[in-house]
């Protein structure tokens, strides 16, 4: 990997599995735990992922994980997703374009 990129391990919040990792560059760094919307290959749809950049981050994310610490965040995350899916199929679905003219 190059001098200023790092790669960062994601974990799922609901399944708890490695998800994909992402490289970034040292200087666009998060906060500890950071969490980013992905898609989990395990659950195989789209949710929040916890960031661990080091071995430290991943057993802490392990224990909180196992505390089920993640749960009530898991639900918010697929149903924000699942809401949001159906506002953007609604709005492709809709042909009725003279109501704009």
């Amino acid at each position: 990997m190059g001098r200023n990129l790092e790669t960062h391990d994601f974990y799922c919040i609901r399944c708890g599995k490695k998800g994909i990792p992402v490289v970034r560059k040292r200087g666009h760094q998060h906060g500890k735990h950071h969490m980013k919307k992905l898609f989990c290959l395990t659950c195989q749809e789209e949710i929040n992922h916890v960031e661990c950049k080091n071995y430290a981050d991943v057993i802490e994310f392990k224990e909180k994980f196992e505390r089920g610490e993640y749960n009530d965040a898991a639900k918010e995350s697929l149903s924000y997703v699942r809401d949001s899916r159906k506002w953007q199929d609604n709005l492709d679905n809709k042909t009725d374009f003279k109501q704009f003219s």
